[in-house]
């Protein structure tokens, strides 16, 4: 794995792949832009060439290419190597001979599918006069690529073998598929034509489905001209291929991602119309599911973007079903989730066609799932001992599955409220629902890591102290990498005279990321271009962690002496209240 880490980062530079998503200028060694992680008039986002790493200042996010790729595509370590790996030319390790030519392939052929679907829809007038009544625009219709699959047994087929594809290829891709013989068993395909094959999407209206990357990996297609003779499914999707696996895909993501990581939230809706009116409406987060039911990969995938998820099916007793089910997916998951409320018997597309404000005005409502239901609860008008049954039938578990216990306690409460009973009533039954864990009503809650949610993040608020610390021990590694023997030790001095020689060993045994560190500390000295106001710099850094570390101990102390004086301890009083008057002397 090591090695094809080198492999790639000896053929890619790390300006070659962040310029692919920041605009970058020269500035001294380095490249600057405007942060892509935050909203920012004065760039503060730096790429280091000769360290390979990047650092942005705003948002204090750093690292190499495989780093930054997986924060812009949201994808985990793995995900990038194979990215990067395809854009360098080079073989993953674990990669049978022959997969990643048979991936390139398959790509091929489904954007040469993609094509003749693009082209076919403009020879199709009445399939084109379709899609704009449902409210589609030209542009909207190009951007996305929709096309049009002609209702005969072998057009596709026929285009692609002419463009030197194989049946065998053309299979493994889901573009075709065999005739069964008559004791239905399906015939193996040869690698020559064979006549038994025929196209899979005929007399339907195409939606090219693609990966984070934008390349086709499969389709969708939605009925439009039926045979008679031999009736089709109104939508038929693309079976699962080595590119393509419909519950790990959300359609629109490759298009949705900047607009959900600026919004912080992601819209799901169900369908690909419902999809392309919500990004023609202006709603650039909105994602959909790809023929299949929101799953937890599907969750996964959009937690790399945000923690934040509203979900807009349909307004129907079906839609309202499957939003409680994808909800409680994502509940479970740590996400946090609202329930778009539209209009009975209706979907996004027709909601969005007919008037948008009427949509902008459900988004802007969006209700946190238990809300949702409890107002839909509400809404059916039952009688007081009904109401609270369903209540508790149908909203407990919601709370249930909420697995940051501050966030539960404050439904626990609405519920009592809603119920008109005491919250001790609400947790009594909340325990009956299978697997659910409640924090007690006293329980504190404050800094006890057990109530956090399993996907909260750890990472601590960097102090002054903190921020000091990491730029000094920046300094001792840099000096230390330059052999600048003298300046790394008075480094290392400088920082055990701040936090002391224990916290010193601690702090350099570590198995810790030094990357951020090296790049702060080098971006320091190389914004002191004179050697003197450098050196000044530097010696102005080492005072102000020590001034900061006694501040710190400072505060320590007279939180300590409190606790003393409340326990009546005489001797640890005296103790702290020493240390406290020598501190005070060294502020001064």
């Amino acid at each position: 794995m090591s090695d094809t880490v080198n492999k790639i980062k000896d053929r890619l530079t790390i300006v070659e792949v962040v310029q692919q998503y920041v605009k970058l200028t020269r500035a001294g060694k380095y490249y600057k832009g405007l942060s892509p992680f935050t909203k920012e008039r004065t760039p503060s986002f730096f790429v280091s060439p000769d360290r390979g790493l990047y650092h942005c200042f705003s948002s204090g996010k750093g690292g190499d290419m495989f780093t930054f790729l997986q924060e812009m595509e949201g994808v985990d370590f793995r995900g990038s190597l194979k990215m990067l790996a395809e854009k360098a030319g080079i073989p993953l390790e674990d990669e049978k001979p022959g997969e990643r030519d048979l991936r390139e392939q398959l790509y091929s052929a489904l954007a040469s599918a993609s094509s003749f679907f693009s082209e076919t829809l403009k020879e199709k007038p009445e399939a084109l006069s379709y899609l704009k009544t449902r409210g589609l625009t030209e542009e909207t219709i190009s951007h996305w690529s929709l096309g049009y699959a002609p209702n005969a047994w072998h057009a596709l087929r026929d285009f692609l073998l002419g463009k030197k594809f194989d049946d065998v290829l053309l299979e493994r891709a889901g573009l075709v598929k065999k005739q069964e013989n008559a004791e239905g068993s399906v015939q193996v395909a040869e690698k020559t034509a064979d006549s038994r094959l025929y196209d899979r999407f005929r007399g339907r209206i195409m939606f090219p489905i693609k990966d984070i990357s934008g390349r086709v990996i499969g389709f969708s297609g939605r009925i439009f001209e039926d045979d008679e003779k031999h009736p089709q499914a109104k939508y038929l999707n693309s079976p699962e291929t080595p590119v393509f696996d419909k519950s790990r895909v959300l359609y629109g993501l490759d298009k949705a991602r900047e607009g959900i990581r600026e919004l912080g939230a992601a819209l799901l809706v169900e369908g690909q119309l419902d999809l392309l009116m919500a990004h023609q409406a202006g709603y650039h987060n909105t994602v959909a599911t790809s023929g299949t039911a929101f799953t937890l990969p599907h969750v996964e995938i959009i937690k790399r973007y945000t923690q934040n998820l509203l979900i807009a099916y349909d307004g129907d007793r079906a839609g309202i079903s499957a939003a409680g089910r994808a909800a409680s997916i994502a509940l479970q998951a740590g996400m946090n989730v609202k329930i778009v409320k539209l209009p009975p018997e209706r979907d996004p597309a027709d909601i969005l066609l007919e008037n948008k404000d009427v949509f902008r005005g459900a988004v802007k409502s969006a209700l946190h799932v238990v809300d949702f239901y409890l107002a839909h609860i509400a809404d059916a008008k039952y009688d007081p001992r009904t109401f609270r049954l369903e209540v508790s039938r149908t909203v407990l578990p919601y709370v249930a599955m909420i697995p940051h216990k501050i966030d539960q306690a404050h439904f626990i409460k609405r519920v009592a409220e809603v119920l008109q009973v005491g919250e001790d009533a609400v947790i009594a039954e909340l325990k009956k629902v299978d697997g659910v864990q409640v924090a007690p009503k006293d329980q504190s809650v404050s800094t006890n890591s057990r109530l956090l949610p399993t996907n909260a993040s750890r990472e601590p608020f960097l102090s002054r102290s903190d921020v000091l610390e990491r730029l000094v021990y920046g300094l001792f590694l840099l000096f230390k990498e330059k052999k600048d023997v003298v300046s790394a030790d008075t480094a290392l001095g400088a920082l055990k005279g701040a936090l002391g020689e224990e916290r010193t060993e601690e702090l350099l045994g570590r198995s810790l990321d030094t990357s951020a560190a090296l790049f702060e500390a080098d971006f320091f000295l190389e914004s002191h271009a004179d050697e003197a106001i450098r050196r000044e710099a530097v010696k102005e850094v080492y005072e102000a962690l020590l001034k900061e570390s006694r501040h710190e101990r400072y505060r320590e102390v007279v939180a300590l002496l409190r606790v003393a004086e409340t326990a009546h301890d005489g001797v640890q009083t005296e103790a702290l209240m020493k240390e406290l008057n020598a501190l005070a002397l060294k502020l001064h």
